[in-house]
């Protein structure tokens, strides 16, 4: 993967480029590249068809509209559902792209990080999810793709979506992202916004017809049923943590199952989305503040026919301690950025993260979870979630409602 081992991370609310408007108006210098179709559906790229935040020029000749670092634009009076989104950008590095199926800080992200070796790194374009204004990079690791998308140049950009399912062109090549080619956002209609440091150009959007759109997948694990896709959750708090000497981190205080709240506490319902992921951000929104790490507890309860063991997989973001009927059975961390702490891949959620060995006794078990978000230094967090899966189902029934 191209990446800079445990370098810090960049997003669109944090750029560590700096960029002024008159430089990100140097992008635009040249004449961008002309779209294949130029439909009435073409955006205008004047003041009053969008709706900005930060630093945006809209060009005198009314070709393209500039975004500097931290600025976004949101195109007015447009809702989109399936079609096209076809668009020329031009940026010279950074994090940028554009969200849809907006609604409020809630939808679907395509970004590039543009770099002399796109076209080889497979961290060149991602697509995540959005929930409540946090960019899920974390939960979403997997969507990477590489790209022949060239940094300080224009490159043609195309979308393709239908209900769930998306196909992304660059400069005419498909690429391999989202996986699968399926969207996982909570929304299938919403706004669309382009996002700095770019200039952007003839935005054209054609939308299909509603006939096109097929049904929204299932909320469980799509073919897979050894997923545990049910889960309740109880209302996030501050953590109690402490100076970790050897990882120079603050790490939360490992809990007792003491600590778990009363039953009556567990009013948020979790379904694992089509590959399994249980998707925390979605449900309690952002968790850190400032300096503080935000937990939450999650339960779930499996049936077994007789005792016996289970070695499960286990992926999860940032800190987590597992409970089986009152007992401390897994505890790790997942902390990005820091090697000591993080786990297979990049400190991203994954299956890959751990396994443990999981004793169930005849008849009912319950599973507690304590999870929390702690992204070192009280910066941004960029999802957290949860991932068990059984590696077989002998003997074993597993929750669904």
């Amino acid at each position: 993967m191209h990446r800079v081992p445990f370098a810090p991370r960049i997003s669109f609310r944090a750029w560590p480029l700096r960029l002024s408007i008159a430089a990100v108006l140097a992008l635009a210098s040249t004449a961008p590249l002309k779209a294949a179709d130029r439909a009435a559906s073409t955006a205008p790229m004047i003041a009053s068809a969008w709706t900005t935040k930060g630093n945006v020029t809209f060009l005198a000749d009314k070709s393209a509209i500039v975004i500097a670092q931290g600025g976004s634009a949101e195109l007015n009076a447009t809702t989109f559902s399936s079609g096209t989104i076809e668009f020329d950008m031009k940026s010279p590095g950074g994090n940028v792209g554009l969200t849809f199926h907006m609604r409020g800080n809630t939808g679907d992200a395509l970004y590039f990080r543009p770099s002399a070796d796109c076209a080889t790194s497979d961290d060149c374009v991602q697509y995540m999810r959005i929930d409540h204004g946090i960019f899920e990079w974390d939960l979403f690791g997997d969507n990477q793709a590489r790209a022949p998308f060239s940094a300080n140049t224009w490159n043609h950009v195309k979308l393709s979506v239908k209900g769930r399912s998306m196909h992304v062109w660059v400069n005419g090549v498909p690429v391999s992202a989202p996986r699968g080619h399926r969207l996982a956002g909570a929304f299938d209609s919403g706004a669309i916004k382009l996002h700095g440091p770019a200039s952007y150009a003839h935005l054209t959007i054609t939308p299909a017809a509603p006939t096109d759109t097929p049904e929204r997948s299932s909320s469980a694990a799509s073919g897979d049923a050894h997923f545990i896709t049910r889960w309740l959750a109880a209302n996030a708090f501050t953590m109690p943590s402490t100076f970790d000497a050897r990882l120079s981190e603050k790490t939360g205080i490992a809990p007792s199952i003491e600590s778990l709240p009363a039953a009556e506490a567990f009013k948020h319902v979790l379904h694992a989305d089509p590959t399994g992921l249980v998707n925390v951000t979605a449900a309690l929104g952002e968790s850190q503040k400032g300096n503080a790490i935000i937990a939450a507890w999650l339960k779930t309860v499996v049936m077994s026919e007789h005792a016996q063991v289970k070695h499960v997989s286990i992926g999860w973001t940032r800190e987590a301690w597992v409970f089986v009927n009152g007992k401390l059975v897994y505890a790790d961390k997942n902390l990005y950025g820091i090697p000591a702490a993080s786990k297979t891949p990049d400190g991203r959620l994954s299956l890959d993260n751990g396994a443990f060995d999981l004793p169930l006794k005849k008849g009912r078990n319950e599973i507690d979870v304590l999870l929390d978000d702690n992204f070192g230094a009280g910066a941004q967090h960029f999802g957290w979630g949860l991932m068990m899966r059984l590696p077989d189902l002998d003997g074993i029934q597993l929750p669904t409602k």
